[in-house]
């Protein structure tokens, strides 16, 4: 089951990194958009946490799309070392196009799979989440 869960993973990450790239976005960038798309006003430092990446690297993540004019930054007012991200419109529409991309691939990744079929997976992956969040890989041997 863990080899097939990966197997999906990462060929729903080729097939969304193939169609990204035709919209000239990355999945580290589209990752990022889609945080500060849904919190806007969010900090460095929680992106990073939010991306499962390190700050460093959702900086340089950041600087592209400041540049590409998809994102701008302004100071915190509560925290003056601190910069917040918000979409710019033309980040909002690449933010619009990269989301119906990403359904799009979903539905077609479930074409054939019923509801029941789709809630029963969610439910038993949400379950296994559940169960692994916290443990450390020190685990005992069984």
């Amino acid at each position: 089951m863990g080899y097939l869960i990966h197997e999906v993973a990462r060929l729903m990450k080729r097939r969304f990194e193939e169609e990204a790239r035709v919209h000239g976005i990355t999945l580290p960038q589209w990752r990022v958009l889609a945080q500060v798309a849904i919190n806007e006003g969010i900090t460095q430092v929680a992106l990073a946490t939010a991306t499962d990446t390190d700050p460093m690297t959702v900086s340089g993540v950041l600087d592209r799309l400041e540049k590409r004019g998809l994102l701008d930054r302004y100071p915190d007012p509560t925290d003056s070392r601190a910069k917040l991200a918000r979409l710019t419109a033309e980040g909002e529409e690449i933010f619009t196009t990269a989301r119906k991309v990403g359904l799009a691939m979903y539905e077609a990744a479930l074409e054939g799979v019923t509801p029941e079929e789709r809630q029963t997976v969610i439910t038993a992956l949400t379950r296994m989440r559940a169960n692994l969040s916290g443990q450390t890989a020190d685990l005992e041997e069984v």
